[in-house]
This record gives structure tokens, C-alpha cells and sequence, in this order.
């Protein structure tokens, strides 16, 4: 683990450099670039990128070469996190307000089409970096990843109309929403190592499994962990009604009464209604069905992993970090 905290501090710490510098001298400051050095200086685990990066170093090529790939992710990460608190109506981000309570709605909105276009603009240094091929491609893989993102958006804006759904579609969103960009990550540090395609799916595969299990066990902390801890309001995927395994597994088992205990919550935080609402998940193992799911996804993602050819260290780093990620609300 010191080898992997070694490794994550560096690409932390190149991360921060870059953004800092493009973004720094930029204006109009007050009402565009300032929000977005408020959402990308409150941290974050930056996962994303430093995988981006891991995934370079695993296939043999240079982090630097896959920094402007990484930082363009962690962009695009930001960019949805801003557009989604606004369509669920979230008001924390990383324990302090979001930007749309933060800076009014127009702000906000404008601040996450500038990341996204930001993203794509520091993917241009790619051309001179690695060459038209790689950078293309890598291209190509976030382009797509945009259109993906957006239909899980879509279907978890379904749930909230209807509220119903399956298991089955809760895992597409996840696939769609969350995993999708975990499996993008990997790849395109891979791509931008100079790996062949082969090794870059198999990467890709193994982190759209590990991408699942985080989400799954991000939702369990939503209900379990600490406000502190999460950065958000503990029960506000009730309040938005968001779709998650815990949700659609316990409305698939229980009676009438506790499906009206449950839509009480939506749209209306009330810490009462949420706890009751976590307990009638509780009694139907609701929370433990989606803890063994999420591990499951773990394991199929590391099974994956551990079949992949690579650099054995950044392998046993790579293991390591999903394990710590989706592990730590155990």
C-alpha cells in the first residue's frame, strides 16, 4: 500500500498542477472560472485520473504521457457531477454547497458546459503528445463515453417519474452512469502507454466491473456513513429518488404501508421519514443484498485484472486501489 500511496501522491499532485496552471489566469473569473476552481479545489479522490495514469504505468509507458488524458477526465467527472446535483436538486458536493445553491442556476449550468468543453479542449494536446492515432482514439473513447453518460440520465430520470424499475436497469444505469467512465479511464491511460487492444479491453472490462462495485457500496454509505465522511446529506438518495439497488430491491418486497413510509422522503428531507425509510430497508435485507452484489462485481472485476498482462507492481497497485476505493465504507 505505501507504493501505491507513493504513486497516488504523485499523480494527485501533477493533477492539481495542471489544472491549476490552465485554468488560473483565465476570465471572465467571477462568473465562470472562479465556480469551476471552487468545484476542482474542494478535492475529491481524483480516482479517476490517477487510474487513468496507473493504467499508462501498467502497460509500460510514462504518467506524464497520459496527464492531459487524465486531467480531461477528471473535467468531464466534474462537469457531470455539476449538471446531475442540479437535475436532483443536491444542495452539498463535498461537504459544502453546490454550485447552482452556491452561485445561482445560470452560473452553474454554464460552469458545467465550460468543464465539458475544457475536456475535450485538453485532449487536443494529445495530437502532439502521442500522435494522431493514439490521441484519436482517446478522443473517441470520451466522445462516446458522452453519449453513454447521457442515457443513463436519462433512464435515471425515468425512475423518478415512474418508480419502477428493475434490477436489471439499475445495473445498466450503473454501467451507463458511473462504470462507463472507470472502464474509459483505464483504457485510455492504456491507449496512452502505447498498449494493443487487447490488453486496453481487458482493462476497460475489469474497471467497468470495479466501477459498479463502487457505486453499489457508494450507495450503501449514503445510508450508513457519516454526513463528514460522504460529503452529502446521509439518506439524499431517498430524498431525489434516485435509483439504486438498495431502492428497487426493498419496493420489489415491501407491503403498501412501507412503500408509502418510503415515497414520503421523496422530495422532502425529513431525517424521521429517512431513518424510518432505512429501516424498513433493513428489515427486507435490502442493504445486504446490494453489499454481496457490490462485492461480486469486486471480484469479477479482479478475476479480470489479475488475467491481464502488465506490469506485475502496477498491478498489485491497481488491486489495491480498488480494493481501498470500494472497500471503504466497510
Amino acid at each position: 500500500m505505501e507504493d501505491l500511496s507513493d504513486n497516488l501522491r504523485r499523480y494527485v499532485e501533477m493533477i492539481e498542477r495542471a489544472w491549476w496552471e490552465r485554468l488560473k489566469s483565465r476570465e471572465p473569473s467571477p462568473t465562470l472560472y472562479e465556480p469551476i476552481k471552487d468545484i476542482l479545489g474542494r478535492g475529491g479522490k481524483r480516482l479517476r485520473p490517477c487510474l487513468c495514469m496507473l493504467s499508462c504505468e501498467f502497460v509500460g509507458g510514462d504518467a506524464a504521457d497520459a496527464l492531459p488524458t487524465a486531467l480531461g477526465i477528471e473535467l468531464f467527472h466534474n462537469f457531470s457531477l455539476v449538471h446531475d446535483d442540479i437535475e436532483d436538486g443536491s444542495r452539498l458536493r463535498r461537504g459544502q454547497p453546490t454550485l447552482h445553491i452556491k452561485y445561482g442556476l445560470p452560473v452553474a449550468v454554464n460552469a458545467g458546459d465550460a468543464l465539458f468543453a475544457l475536456c475535450f479542449d485538453v485532449l487536443c494536446e494529445n495530437e502532439r503528445l502521442l500522435g494522431v492515432e493514439r490521441a484519436w482514439r482517446i478522443f473517441r473513447e470520451i466522445a462516446a463515453l458522452s453519449v453513454t453518460l447521457a442515457e443513463g440520465q436519462a433512464l435515471d430520470i425515468l425512475f423518478k417519474q415512474t418508480m419502477r424499475m428493475s434490477v436489471e436497469d439499475v445495473i445498466e444505469i450503473l454501467h451507463k452512469k458511473t462504470a462507463r467512465l472507470f472502464a474509459v479511464s483505464a483504457k485510455c491511460g492504456a491507449i496512452a502507454g502505447g498498449a494493443p487492444d487487447d490488453i486496453t479491453s481487458k482493462l476497460g472490462n475489469a474497471w467497468e466491473h470495479i466501477g459498479i462495485a463502487f457505486q453499489i457500496r457508494d450507495d450503501v454509505l449514503n445510508l450508513k456513513g457519516s454526513e463528514e465522511e460522504y460529503g452529502k446529506r446521509i439518506g439524499e438518495d431517498i430524498y431525489e429518488g434516485k435509483p439504486t439497488l438498495i431502492i428497487v430491491h426493498c419496493l420489489a418486497r415491501c407491503n403498501a404501508s412501507e412503500r408509502r413510509e418510503i415515497m414520503k422522503c421523496l422530495g422532502n428531507y425529513d431525517k424521521e421519514a429517512i431513518e424510518n425509510a432505512i429501516r424498513i430497508f433493513e428489515k427486507h435485507h435490502s442493504i445486504e443484498y446490494a453489499e454481496k452484489c457490490a462485492e461480486k462485481y469486486l471480484q469479477e472485476g479482479l478475476k479480470i485484472l489479475n488475467k491481464t498482462e502488465g506490469n506485475e507492481e502496477m498491478r498489485q497497485n491497481m488491486i489495491a486501489l480498488a480494493e481501498f476505493f470500494v472497500e471503504r465504507m466497510k
